[in-house]
């Protein structure tokens, strides 16, 4: 079985001061929003955009859309939604919509250090960024925002084409989030999105069965779906082997 006080001593050892703060979250421990706030900005830059690491930990980064989709459900995590980061990144998000409602990375971000994951047709990852903005300021309280509704137009017109949904796994994630947002998705699409998470669930490692879980929870899904309890379900497997076959010696 998975020993939760001996991965707890491990974070408090050896985590980051986010690592750390989430842990004092995760267990209750108290906190202030200006401590929050101090931690999180390490990771935004003054234009609003954000990265996967904070500034002293890489020293040439720039900020992205991926990082900013990132980012956010820490903002989420410490009750910041209306913060002065939080108007910072929506400005942000407005300077970089395309003009058809859709979001895709940035030039800058592209130039200097494009994601790995970036699939080679541009429309399919263009799919997830134009949905997961909207799925992750939607659950800070942002569903009047006006760029909203254009990129769930542009989504409208596309998300009829499975092999775009089912492009990668995040696509499905993204798109099954929205729909309790919405509700634009036709029911019988949106039952197969399900049924096609719940059959590619066996094949997530543990950090994208995380991200999924996050998400559900952020969009409302109730502990007791099928796609929330057999992801749980999967990521403790996960954990308990990686648990077992590395002798409990933790690796960050």
């Amino acid at each position: 079985m998975i020993a939760a006080d001996e991965a707890v001593a491990f974070i408090r050892r050896n985590g980051n001061p986010l690592d750390q703060l989430r842990l004092r979250r995760a267990l209750d421990e108290p906190f202030t929003p200006t401590e929050a706030e101090e931690i999180l900005g390490r990771y935004q830059f003054p234009a609003g955009s954000w990265d996967y690491k904070a500034h002293d930990q890489a020293s040439d980064h720039v900020g992205s859309l991926g990082g900013t989709i990132h980012c956010l459900r820490w903002v989420r995590e410490f009750g910041l939604s209306f913060s002065q980061m939080m108007m910072r990144t929506t400005k942000f998000l407005e300077s970089i919509q395309s003009p058809d409602g859709s979001f895709y990375e940035t030039e800058e971000k592209l130039a200097h250090s494009p994601h790995g994951w970036l699939q080679e047709e541009t429309i399919i990852d263009r799919f997830f960024f134009t949905a997961a903005v909207p799925m992750r300021l939607c659950s800070l309280g942002y569903q009047e925002r006006a760029f909203i509704e254009p990129a769930i137009r542009w989504l409208e017109c596309h998300w009829t084409d499975w092999k775009l949904i089912t492009g990668t796994w995040y696509n499905l994630w993204a798109i099954l989030c929205i729909y309790p947002l919405f509700g634009r998705l036709s029911a019988s699409q949106y039952q197969r999105c399900y049924a096609a998470a719940l059959d590619w669930l066996p094949n997530l490692d543990p950090q994208p069965l995380t991200w999924l879980l996050d998400a559900l929870q952020a969009a409302g899904f109730a502990k007791e779906e099928p796609l929330v309890t057999q992801g749980i379900t999967r990521l403790l497997d996960l954990l308990v082997e990686k648990d077992l076959c590395s002798g409990r010696k933790y690796s960050k």
